[in-house]
């Protein structure tokens, strides 16, 4: 069987039977010639078809691609790419799909979080997804700085202004004109500056200091807080008509405890980052992304990055694995922010942080809520003690003074501590070794979280 003189295949015939010997040898090859070429005719018309079906498939997909491809990234249904923003969780996604469509617009836009939660990469993505991207992105720590400085660092001074200003100088202001100011932590900014920021954002107008030439600009605001501002303005503390003028859009940005899934990619990050910096070639053990992933992180990202840069920095080999982490040792010293225990790991140490402890263990706080502010741990006086309902050890090379944890108190202590021995051994005031011993003489298995 031919289709444009190639053969595409082959037909044959077999007698079963001399029933038919009459027919000739050649008969049956003529037989067979004809029936061939129709079936040859027929392959070639049904690959013509496929070939042009084909062809028209591939000429749409190319279009459907082409019109696809001048779409916005949100029209597409796809995430936009955001520099320094790493995660893939459920949290931190809606986070981006609320900042791809809020960066179209010019509207003012409220960040809130807890500390380290990354905000001023957020603002940044807002400026760099907006039209304004081409323009300045300009940055101001309202908190790092005192009123009156912070007054003529907005807003610029003219000559002779006060003692020391012996130029004109340009505030933020007018440097950001055409493009975005992030003010970080607004919430601490006096009542005095409050009223005086409220004409800029309502009139987008202002006078350098010592000046009497109105200035305009047309900038677009974004703000940054991890304060409560809502129980702040019922105390007084914040003007309530300035709330209103800056809670336009507010963002809430997840804390790192609500986006578990997110450590693992954040640390590899943060080491790549190191490893790069320092020429090194370090990489996480299976066991210390574990360890990462069980930890609270009440300084959020900020925190996670530190202990991954100081981890690095003190491991000795290549391979980083649980044991290398300043928890696994009883040296973290963030810890004490929600375990309180101080009297156990650091009481030799660090006497002086032997009588503090925070009110709340990392299993006790309540993710915050969107629209609540986090409350912050407080410290007290001593910790409070711990029903420890003790039983003389066994061997194991405890003496006679070593008194070991009952059974229901350990399995209590681990729960809190997410079934991390060394936080465990914090939260109890024991050592990781007791831990270790009582977990093997009351054969409790150590659940992976």
């Amino acid at each position: 069987m031919k289709s444009d003189n190639h053969v595409v295949g082959t037909l044959s015939i077999y007698r079963t039977s001399e029933e038919f010997a009459a027919y000739t040898f050649d008969a049956d090859l003529r037989l067979l010639t004809m029936i061939a070429n129709l079936i040859g005719q027929t392959v070639k018309l049904h690959r013509m078809f496929s070939a042009d079906r084909q062809r028209l498939l591939n000429e749409c997909s190319t279009l459907e691609k082409a019109l696809v491809s001048c779409l916005p990234k949100e029209i597409r249904g796809e995430r936009p790419d955001v520099a320094g923003i790493v995660g893939e969780s459920p949290a931190i996604m809606e986070v981006l799909d609320t900042i791809a469509v809020v960066a179209k617009s010019n509207s003012t836009v409220l960040l809130r979080g807890e500390s380290g939660t990354g905000k001023e990469l957020f603002a940044r993505a807002v400026h760099d997804l907006s039209r304004r991207s081409a323009k300045p992105f300009v940055k101001v720590n309202c908190a790092a700085l005192p009123e009156s400085v912070l007054e003529s660092e907005l807003f610029g001074h003219e000559r002779g202004a006060f003692t020391g200003a012996v130029a004109q100088r340009a505030g933020r202001f007018e440097l950001a004109n055409g493009g975005t100011l992030l003010l970080d932590e607004i919430g601490e900014i006096s009542p005095a500056f409050q009223a005086k920021l409220l004409r800029v954002l309502q009139e987008g107008e202002f006078e350098r200091v010592g000046g009497s030439k109105t200035l305009k600009v047309n900038v677009r605001f974004v703000f940054a807080t991890n304060k409560n501002l809502e129980e702040a303005v019922e105390k007084g503390e914040f003007r309530a008509d300035l709330y209103y003028r800056i809670s336009v859009v507010p963002v809430f940005l997840p804390p790192l405890r609500e986006r578990p899934g997110d450590v693992s990619l954040l640390a590899h990050n943060f080491l790549e980052r190191f490893n790069a910096e320092n020429e090194q070639k370090h990489q996480f053990a299976m066991s210390a992304i574990e360890t990462l992933q069980s930890c609270y992180f009440p300084g959020n990202v900020r925190e996670l990055e530190n202990c991954v840069r100081r981890t690095a920095t003190l491991a000795r080999g290549e391979t980083i694995f649980d044991y290398d982490f300043a928890c696994a040792a009883g040296k973290c010293l963030s810890a004490l922010l929600w375990t309180g225990s101080a009297s156990g790991a650091f009481a030799d140490t660090h006497p002086e942080l032997a009588g503090m402890h925070a009110v709340q263990p990392p299993d006790e706080i309540a993710p915050a809520s969107r629209g609540e502010a986090v409350p912050v741990p407080t410290v007290l006086e001593k910790p409070p003690s711990l029903p420890n309902a003790v039983s003389e050890a066994e061997g194991g090379g405890f003496t006679s003074s070593r008194k070991m944890i009952d059974r229901e108190t350990l399995v209590e202590g681990m729960e809190k501590a997410a079934w991390v021995q060394a936080k465990a051994a914090r939260i109890l005031g024991v050592s990781l070794r007791q831990v270790n011993y009582a977990l093997k003489k009351y054969n409790i298995e150590v659940k992976r979280i």
